[in-house]
């Protein structure tokens, strides 16, 4: 099936009244398991690998929150949720990565043993490259999508993973995490590994609408604020949950710098809902249909009480 068709779900189409966060998250699921089908030539393990890392259960924040904002409409799914999955591979090669114990050497994640326990570091580190690249992929080849939106895309995501994102928020928090002293200095970690991708998502949502110059500028603040109150959020439940509600390794930040341990968990929970509050306004001054992001955001913040994954 190409990527300008609609997706089935059981006997029914996902067609233009697909607006509902749990409908969108079975489409994305569909369409990671049909991209992650790959062919014989690939190493068993290695795709043993990938679909243990791709596949594991999550709600799929990223891609469900960029398809309501591009609102897609009959053959506009396709490659809509096509984007969604190439950002969800980098989502997940990125905890691939930080998983590793050269980074915060964690054991388990999606409610399962993390990569590198379950195939080995090499393995699980090819893994990481092999998704990141395919990523770019994807965008490259989508169907019914101009050239210059597709290099759009590209370099929207190509921003959020490099050097000045991503990238960087990894080295900070491995390196210099320890110089962290306020809030200013914390908030911008949380927005390099956290509310990049975010808003790299949400942008190309908005681009994929065709949203012009200062809607597509609100919908950038919703979710850098979206991004940074989720997580703050989870810090919080780094002190709460344990590992098998969570479905992740806990209590991995220790004495590392954040909003809860250098002010305290009403200081957080009052940032997080001050976050929420600027989210829904930018939300409102954006165009999109609020009442699906709404419900998003409803049934995330609302779930992430403990047994929350992610």
């Amino acid at each position: 099936m190409t990527s300008s068709g609609l997706f089935v779900e059981g006997s029914r189409k996902l067609d233009d009244d697909l607006t509902d966060p749990g409908d969108i998250r079975a489409a994305v699921e569909q369409r990671l398991a049909s991209l992650i089908d790959l062919q014989a030539s690939v190493p068993g393990n290695l795709h043993a690998a990938l679909r243990h890392a791709l596949l594991g259960h999550s709600k799929r924040v990223r891609p469900v929150m960029m398809f309501m904002i591009a609102e897609p409409r009959n053959a506009q799914i396709g490659p809509v949720l096509d984007v969604g999955c190439a950002v969800e591979m980098v989502h997940t090669a990125s905890l691939i990565l930080d998983d590793l114990p050269c980074m915060d050497d964690a054991t388990l994640r999606r409610q399962r043993p993390t990569t590198h326990i379950a195939f080995g570091q090499p393995t699980a580190i090819l893994s990481a490259i092999a998704l990141l690249t395919r990523a770019f992929g994807i965008i490259a080849a989508l169907e019914d999508v101009p050239a210059t939106t597709r290099t759009r895309l590209a370099a929207v995501l190509s921003d959020a993973v490099g050097w000045d994102g991503l990238v960087a928020g990894q080295e900070i928090d491995i390196n210099n995490r320890a110089s962290l002293q306020d809030a200013e200095q914390v908030e911008n970690l949380n927005w390099l590994k956290t509310g990049v991708l975010f808003v790299a998502a949400a942008e190309m949502g908005a681009i994929l609408r065709g949203l012009e110059a200062e809607r597509l500028e609100a919908v950038r603040r919703f979710a850098r604020h979206f991004g940074l109150a989720f997580q703050t959020a989870d810090d919080l439940l780094d002190r709460t949950d344990t590992a098998e509600q969570a479905g992740k390794d806990v209590g991995k930040d220790g004495d590392k710098a954040t909003l809860v341990s250098l002010f305290g968990a009403s200081h957080a929970r009052m940032t997080c809902q001050q976050h929420l509050a600027h989210a829904e306004q930018a939300l409102a001054d954006s165009g999109v249909s609020a009442a699906p992001v709404r419900a998003l955001m409803m049934r995330l913040f609302d779930a992430r009480q403990p047994g929350s994954p992610q």
